[in-house]
């Protein structure tokens, strides 16, 4: 079956994001989509994703610094394959308009879950709900420790998603562990922050958190999505075959590590940025970067087609 090669534009306005109905007639007719269209031959990704929005939307972009790859995603629905480069697309001239008859929509992003898309664009809503930064918690303590450096990282780096981490404490004392959670729950909400917690599934119906990360072993477990849809679920990965095990639990999101060395694992050889795109090239879900992160890094990870970085020291 022939792969077609179609450029997706995540347009961004604020906080609102340009939706498009397809035609009734068309492939997958009547959902709502990303705008953008076919690569043809002689393209590359960018002039096509131009000259598709400039036909569809009447609209100009800027290919001089107003896009950047948010994810590539491989599909197949059976009677067609398709890969799916998408960028997120932030200046532009014109106003949108439904030049080709298509209705059109600007809606906030928080909203997108609400509307029928593709089943392919599933993991484009997730790479525009995320993050390019990503905290996970590291050692503390006492509970008012770890809630001090929670508040310095929210108030002081900008930090919008937690994992809290804490595998010691949830064996040693559970109730400890569910009440610092609850705590860390209501001061992230204060602050419109999201609260993942690394634990057991369980764990959601003492702590009602945004979502839950497994390691790859505990996610080896499950033979299907041990959490709700409406709930977040992530797993820490290491290589390609653990990347592709985990697909069957259709995770919203993974941490891929060690992208370069650190302290903490120094016997553990880096992937690098090269075999990392390598690795995410045909993952169907955002892709983090772990493992020796820093701010300076966000750049080169999302160029290497992940959706950001996750650390613990550098912000914890």
């Amino acid at each position: 079956m022939q792969l077609v090669h179609v450029a997706v534009a995540v347009i961004m306005r604020g906080n609102q994001v340009l939706i498009a109905r397809r035609a009734d007639d068309a492939h997958q007719g009547g959902l709502w989509e990303f705008p953008g269209g076919k690569v043809e031959g002689n393209e590359t990704v960018q002039c096509a994703l131009k000259r598709e929005l400039k036909e569809e939307l009447d609209i100009t972009v800027d290919l001089g610094g107003g896009i950047q790859p948010l994810i590539r995603i491989r599909h197949d629905y059976g009677d067609k394959a398709v890969l799916l480069d998408v960028w997120a697309v932030s200046r532009f001239k014109g106003e949108a308009i439904g030049a080709e008859g298509q209705p059109i929509k600007w809606v906030d992003k928080g909203a997108l879950n609400n509307f029928a898309f593709p089943e392919a664009n599933k993991p484009i809503i997730s790479a525009i709900l995320l993050p390019n930064k990503y905290m996970v918690t590291g050692d503390y303590e006492t509970a008012d420790d770890c809630l001090r450096r929670l508040k310095n990282a929210i108030l002081y780096h900008g930090i919008t998603w937690v994992q809290f981490r804490s595998h010691a404490q949830y064996t040693r004392d559970r109730v400890a562990y569910i009440e610092l959670a609850n705590r860390m729950r209501d001061m992230c909400r204060e602050s419109s922050v999201s609260l993942i917690l690394n634990a057991p599934p369980s764990i959601l119906d003492e702590v009602d958190a945004e979502g839950l990360h497994l390691t790859f072993s505990e996610a080896e477990g499950y033979s299907a999505r041990p959490v709700p849809t409406n709930k977040w679920l992530g797993v820490s990965c290491h290589n390609a075959e653990e990347l592709l095990s985990v697909s069957r639990l259709s995770p919203d999101y993974v941490l891929l590590s060690p992208v370069k060395a650190t302290a903490t694992h120094p016997e553990v050889r880096p992937l690098g940025w090269g075999q990392f795109k390598t690795l995410i090239e045909a993952v169907p879900f955002p892709v983090f970067a772990l493992g020796g992160m820093g701010v300076l890094d966000i750049e080169d990870a999302i160029a290497n087609g992940a959706q950001g970085i996750a650390a613990i020291s550098a912000w914890w």
